[in-house]
């Protein structure tokens, strides 16, 4: 299997953003209010010019970089200045966005502390759907 190239880099931001939301992200690191690195993504909340607080995720599909943020341009799907600004505070603290195929930990250990007959109920809800998923069960017996 070819590994996947999942760099987070400053030409890739501006590259995702455009020239003009990356420059206004410059200039937003310091709005972030908060920031963390989940297993497979990164959440933040960003200070935006009227005050209000956004939801910025970045993550990886394959190999392109998606952000997602809760303002206006944003919520249009565009890259934003919010975005920008996410990704270069995670580049100044050495951090970066974590692998699409990175273990999911989280996902683990809720997993785990779910009874029995919740996660029946959620595996039968899914697979009821997902005819794939149905048949990778069925060949379980």
């Amino acid at each position: 299997m070819t590994p996947v190239s999942t760099t987070l880099t400053t030409e890739l931001l501006l590259h995702r953003a455009g020239t003009k939301s990356y420059w206004r992200g410059l200039t937003y690191r310091e709005a972030v209010l908060s920031l963390r690195v989940h297993s497979r993504h990164v959440a933040a909340r960003v200070r935006g010019g009227d005050e209000d607080a956004y939801a910025v995720e970045l993550s990886w599909s394959g190999t392109h970089l998606v952000g997602a943020c809760s303002c206006p341009h944003g919520s249009e799907g565009f890259f934003c200045k919010h975005c920008v600004a996410v990704g270069l505070v995670l580049l100044d603290r050495g951090e970066t966005v974590p692998p699409p195929d990175a273990e999911d930990v989280e996902l683990k250990d809720v997993l785990r502390s779910l009874p029995p007959e919740v996660l029946r109920e959620l595996l039968y809800e899914q697979a009821a759907g997902d005819p794939e998923l149905r048949a990778r069960i069925m060949s379980s017996l």
